[in-house]
């Protein structure tokens, strides 16, 4: 196969992508002055898991925050214009900001830009939303990774959680400081107990790896994904606990439906290359259906139609209700919990072979619904 990049002609896809054009400080093009900064270094270190295994990971962290795994939160608001200066370390590395669209200098992707060996302030605007209008607004749940030898990077942990919220409109308010939408005009969750879910495999081997592993046409085994370990990481985005760790999900609180408080919003982001299926039930192992989809890959769930605005399926009488949901590598989705009435529930979630269907790893946390 002949691949054509500009002037250049490569006989294989190898030679391609061990030819990428590589900048010390590339130069951000029409730069503005932003609402939202971070800047991002990369660390490397071993850290241990709940299973009690310690593993070599890679990620992005804060000048001032912890070196952990997943990477830090990253929120920004509708209309902001976002910087992110990116100082990366143990080789090449970009940033792409999956499931947002800048012009392809700031979407990280080196085969399309550069990849950066010294630093580079990424830019790109948050879209505002406007009621009822399916095609515009950014509020949503994303995440961002590298996009050098991506594969191996992204399990070596080099992802973070990205949500965009949105602006608030005077016919859709909030109580400020208690509630929050995620959307322009969809429905209220409640902040403080926003969750993560990330679920995430590992396969050990990957992890004896160095940064451009399989990058010059030698077999490694980047074309065998054997993972032996299977993670739920995040929890409460209130309450992410400090210190060089894994951040791990243990449990979920979740505000009884049709209480004074708005529902529980759990924000699911799958960073696995598995299949997975998660299911929701009771003490008894009933299924219940109290998980409702209301957005995919930062795309509201909404009722089409050619007359008048397009709701969200919340308000109508297409409620997204389910006890199960499938998913799969990169996949978001957020969803609101409305468990019937108080006591505990269950989540499990079940890794499966992609040639086989067998289950190869399961993981359950308990839902205290109050």
């Amino acid at each position: 196969m002949t691949v054509t990049n500009h002037d250049h002609t490569y006989d294989s896809q190898v030679d391609f992508s061990s030819d990428q054009v590589q900048e010390d400080n590339p130069v951000t093009e029409h730069i503005e002055e932003p609402d939202t900064y971070v800047e991002l270094g990369v660390f490397n270190r071993r850290l241990r898991f709940d299973d009690g295994a310690t593993h070599l990971m890679w990620s992005f962290a804060k000048p001032e925050s912890d070196r952990a795994f997943p990477a830090p939160l990253i929120r920004v608001n509708e209309g902001d214009i976002f910087h992110a200066r990116v100082h990366p370390s143990m080789g090449p590395h970009t940033v792409h900001w999956h499931g947002i669209e800048p012009d392809p200098r700031n979407d990280g992707v080196g085969h399309t830009s550069f990849e950066i060996d010294g630093t580079y302030t990424y830019q790109w605007h948050a879209e505002p939303g406007w009621p009822g209008d399916p095609n515009i607004g950014a509020a949503g749940t994303y995440f961002y990774h590298c996009h050098v030898n991506t594969p191996l990077h992204v399990q070596m942990g080099m992802l973070g959680p990205l949500i965009i919220d949105p602006v608030v409109h005077p016919v859709f308010p909030v109580t400020e400081g208690v509630t929050r939408r995620a959307f322009i005009d969809g429905p209220e969750y409640d902040i403080d107990t926003e969750t993560l879910l990330v679920p995430y495999s590992l396969d050990p081997t990957w992890h004896t790896l160095g940064h451009a592993a399989g990058l010059s046409g030698e077999d490694v085994g980047l074309n065998l994904f054997e993972p032996s370990h299977f993670y739920l990481l995040g929890g409460e985005m209130a309450r992410r606990p400090r210190g060089d760790r894994v951040w791990s999900l243990s449990t979920i609180r979740a505000n009884v439906a049709g209480g004074e408080r708005k529902p529980t919003l759990v924000r699911l982001l799958n960073a696995n290359y598995m299949p997975t299926t998660m299911r929701f039930f009771n003490h008894n192992g009933d299924p219940v259906r109290m998980a409702e989809l209301i957005a995919h890959d930062g795309r509201p769930f909404r009722e089409t139609s050619r007359h008048g605005p397009s709701r969200s399926c919340h308000f109508t009488d297409n409620r997204l209700m389910t006890d199960i949901v499938a998913s799969g590598a990169a996949e978001r989705y957020d969803i609101l919990l409305h468990p019937p009435e108080p006591g505990e529930y269950y989540l499990t979630f079940e890794w499966e072979h992609w040639i086989r269907r067998e289950v190869m790893g399961s993981r359950t946390v308990t839902i205290t619904a109050s």
